[in-house]
């Protein structure tokens, strides 16, 4: 079967145009809060200190976070191939713990971007994930998960929040259906402009797992990739931000968009293109401000 047939061929609830409506503010205010804290998985000092660190940004992308009682439990970066970064927070104020992945920024992320293989998860029948992403996981999800689950445990009643922009969008993705089936189906999933991560039957059995929030932006290309052509779909819905880049985005500014392929949203406004680029940091602000230069080896 041909990549085109197996388009052709999905369901049609697969396969839809159907536009949501405009999300209620308290919703936009959520979206609007959480994406600091994956600005915030972009900070150098925050995904390579101590445990106890109060996170910071020294972009000043994360506001409401830096207000917040939160501080990390528990950091990652620097220790595998994909150079994969992140950190578990406590949020005392906001009742949360919230496990973060920093999206690409070092040689090796780049590496792990560009795997666009399929590998089996072993997540469900016919599941199968793109290596890179399932890599970046894998390499830390022993470590992640027993510190998250100390973590849950010591906090009973807190809500437990992964989310990452980018690269870590889709790391985000594949960490969230993993833990959900071993002891934490409230997990609540928030991805910025993720790239697609997986066959449909992935993007079917994660769809099906509630709490999820993906979001688009414009014509960003990275939400593109890897293409259709190649077998790849997205988890629904698509929550679809048509602000301009660098400016305040209202209710009827985000389209809540259903189905694994819908051409309403992102995935209708041309094939990726570098010249795009813009579009992907700015999720409501500059999601990837924090950053530094260059692009090294190392961290």
């Amino acid at each position: 079967m041909t990549l085109s047939d197996r388009i052709v061929n999905l369901p049609i609830w697969k396969l839809t145009l159907i536009t949501g409506p405009d999300v209620p503010p308290s919703e936009l205010a959520q979206f609007k809060f959480w994406v600091q804290y994956a600005a915030a998985a972009y900070c150098h000092d925050n995904y390579a200190s101590k445990a106890g660190h109060k996170l910071t940004c020294w972009a000043g992308n994360c506001p409401q976070v830096e207000a917040a009682d939160t501080y990390i439990v528990y950091d990652y970066s620097n220790t595998t191939a994909t150079d994969t970064s992140g950190f578990i927070a406590v949020d005392n104020t906001n009742k949360a713990i919230v496990l973060a992945f920093r999206g690409s920024y070092s040689a090796r992320n780049w590496i792990a971007d560009s795997e666009f293989p399929y590998t089996d998860p072993k997540l469900c029948d016919g599941c199968e994930a793109e290596l890179g992403f399932w890599s970046s996981w894998e390499m830390v999800r022993n470590e992640v998960a027993k510190y998250l689950n100390a973590t849950v445990n010591a906090n009973p009643g807190y809500e437990v929040v992964v989310l990452g922009h980018s690269l870590g969008a889709a790391v985000a993705t594949l960490a969230a259906a993993d833990l959900r089936g071993k002891g934490l189906p409230s997990a609540n999933l928030y991805a910025f402009a993720s790239p697609r991560v997986g066959n449909s039957a992935l993007a079917s059995y994660i769809t099906a797992q509630s709490g999820n929030y993906r979001f688009t932006h414009t014509n960003d290309p990275v939400p593109k990739l890897p293409l259709l052509t190649m077998g790849y779909v997205h988890i629904s819905p698509e929550y679809y931000i048509t602000a301009p880049n660098n400016s305040t985005v209202s209710t009827n500014q985000v389209q809540v968009l259903e189905g694994e392929i819908n051409w309403n949203g992102n995935t209708g406004t041309g094939m990726p293109s570098p010249t795009e680029f813009p579009a992907h940091h700015w999720y409501f602000e500059e999601a990837d401000a924090c950053k530094g230069p260059g692009l090294p080896l190392k961290i």
